[in-house]
């Protein structure tokens, strides 16, 4: 990696100010803080993550504009936008066959589920040799992230040097169509984001992050990054955004042969490498940080020119992963992100000390049985009324599924003196299972509020057991395009969900400041679709 002179930093957020004690007016305050200090060196903000990618200033390094951010107290973290280089490593062949394939049981998994051909695989690399027989026939339009540019708009994806079409074979090359190699799933559809312009292979962290969003925001359910870099935190933010909108980031834990103890991302799963043996990889690193290992020594895999060969990394390691995830997803679509997580997870196969190899080498037969048998349950929505503001139009039918440009559920902002503008909906929903013991809980929502932007968005639940409403998370509304909000319940779910088995979930819209001051412009906050899920432990 190398220094690039441009950081990522990102505010504060708002729950770990709530923490703090701070009410909404002492948010919008730092907050706004927080953006102004670094507003003229502001290269780009990521709204979906609320980060921004700024410019070091002259006469400042990386180092001293982090300490400088850092020690005002307003700032979660301010990084390096590193500049990064591919982790594959070159490898003397040892067999000329997928051995992987038989390690993680793929044969098993394929006489349950084969991949569903509407599943996207994204992979986000140098990017893809557009005739390969092996990949070009189930490609969908992809995305160059370094020129924001979709390949439906120019965007170029070609492959550069070779290592972003081994990586896409790794995922998802076509299987059982007599050609060459076969992915984790036989059938899923190809998406390359590429990710550098550079013959070298050499990335921006914030171009591959911004790839993956990408990817995710364009249906692609899995996502997997086969780069250095894994230590950066917006990592970790972005894999939190992608769970967020239904989709799972994966990351290659780095050939450094490292021991990554000193960070977690809770959200992106970082993949060390495996043998053959089931051992350690030399080049892999290794501890805290990873979540799971897989097969990546010797892969054989798609090469640029029409042609097949080994490879072996952490890079290959990720999208193996990034297949059994799709797997998993196409086992069972009804699952959230969080669940797949889960099952990728909980069904692997133990090779050693978790302190090493975290929950262990990834089963693909085992994660698609256990996705299988797994039954999440819709609750019905029976009732949405105006909390805070007035009713402007809509009823139940407008909630019930998601809103491509019709109708929604509105109401009208109501000035509430310093907090300015204020809007809510209440939804209270019946999941039929009336004294059940709960295992999950999983809410989704979709909003935006007009004619306004920048909209803070509030989720709450009603506690039954305190009797109050809980904060659940915040995210920024739009006043074009809808903004899902969605998030999952695994610590006593049971508290939000009555004896008789009711939910209240609870939509709130706070205006924007503008120019430091609250405004006193109203806004109409709508609301598109409404759904809880839950799991029972019956």
């Amino acid at each position: 990696m190398e220094f690039s002179g441009e950081m990522i930093v990102r505010p504060l957020q708002p729950a770990a100010l709530a923490q703090r004690g701070m009410g909404e007016l002492e948010q919008f305050v730092l907050r706004g803080r927080a953006r102004d200090r670094i507003q003229r060196f502001t290269l780009e903000y990521v709204a979906a993550t609320d980060e921004y990618v700024i410019k070091v200033p002259a006469g400042m390094n990386e180092n001293q504009v982090s300490t400088e951010l850092m020690r005002t107290g307003d700032y979660q973290y301010a990084e390096p936008n590193w500049f990064c280089y591919p982790v594959a490593t070159p490898n003397d062949p040892l067999y000329n066959s997928q051995w992987h394939h038989p390690k993680v049981q793929s044969p098993q998994a394929w006489d349950l589920v084969i991949g569903s051909s509407t599943q996207i695989v994204a992979v986000v690399d140098t990017g893809i040799d557009l005739t390969h027989p092996d990949l070009a026939p189930n490609r969908v339009p992809g995305f160059n992230s370094v020129d924001r540019l979709p390949e439906t708009s120019g965007g170029q994806v070609n492959d550069l040097n070779g290592h972003g079409t081994h990586t896409a074979g790794d995922a998802a090359a076509i299987g059982n169509n007599a050609v060459g190699v076969s992915g984790m799933g036989w059938n899923f559809k190809i998406m390359m984001v590429r990710t550098s312009n550079s013959a070298g292979g050499g990335a921006f962290t914030a171009d591959m992050m911004a790839g993956a969003r990408w990817a995710a925001e364009n249906g692609a359910k899995s996502v997997s990054v086969s780069y250095a870099g894994v230590d950066a935190a917006t990592i970790g933010t972005t894999g939190t955004y992608l769970k967020s909108i239904g989709s799972l980031l994966l990351f290659a834990a780095g050939n450094d042969n490292r021991d990554l103890s000193g960070f977690f991302h809770e959200d992106t799963i970082v993949v060390g490498a495996s043998t053959e043996t089931d051992t350690k990889a030399s080049f892999s690193a290794y501890g805290r940080a990873i979540h799971v290992f897989a097969p990546g020594t010797n892969i054989v895999s798609t090469n640029l020119g029409g042609g097949y060969g080994p490879a072996s990394g952490t890079s290959m390691a990720a999208p193996v992963a990034n297949g059994v995830v799709a797997m998993i997803f196409a086992a069972n679509p009804l699952l959230s992100a969080q669940e797949v997580h889960d099952i990728l997870r909980d069904n692997c196969d133990n090779i050693g000390s978790s302190t090493i190899f975290g929950s262990g080498r990834v089963n693909q037969f085992k994660s698609v049985t256990a996705a299988m048998a797994s039954t999440p349950i819709e609750g019905l929505p029976v009732a949405i009324e105006a909390y805070e503001g007035t009713y402007l139009a809509g009823g139940l039918s407008d909630i019930l599924n998601p809103n491509t440009g019709g109708p929604s559920f509105d109401v009208k902002s109501v000035d509430k003196g310093r907090l300015g503008n204020v809007a809510a909906t209440l939804v209270t929903f019946d999941t039929g299972t009336p004294g059940a013991s709960y295992r999950s809980l999983i809410v989704h929502l979709q909003g935006k509020a007009t004619p306004m932007a920048l909209n803070t968005g509030t989720c709450y639940l009603w506690n039954y057991t305190s009797s109050k409403f809980e904060v659940l998370g915040q995210f920024s509304l739009r006043s074009t395009g809808w903004v899902n909000f969605d998030t999952e319940i695994r610590t006593n779910p049971g508290r939000y969900i009555s004896a008789g088995g009711e939910v209240k979930l609870l939509f709130r819209a706070n205006g924007a400041r503008a120019g430091g001051r609250i405004p006193s412009a109203g806004f109409t906050l709508k609301t598109g679709h409404a759904k809880i899920r839950f799991t029972t432990n019956n």
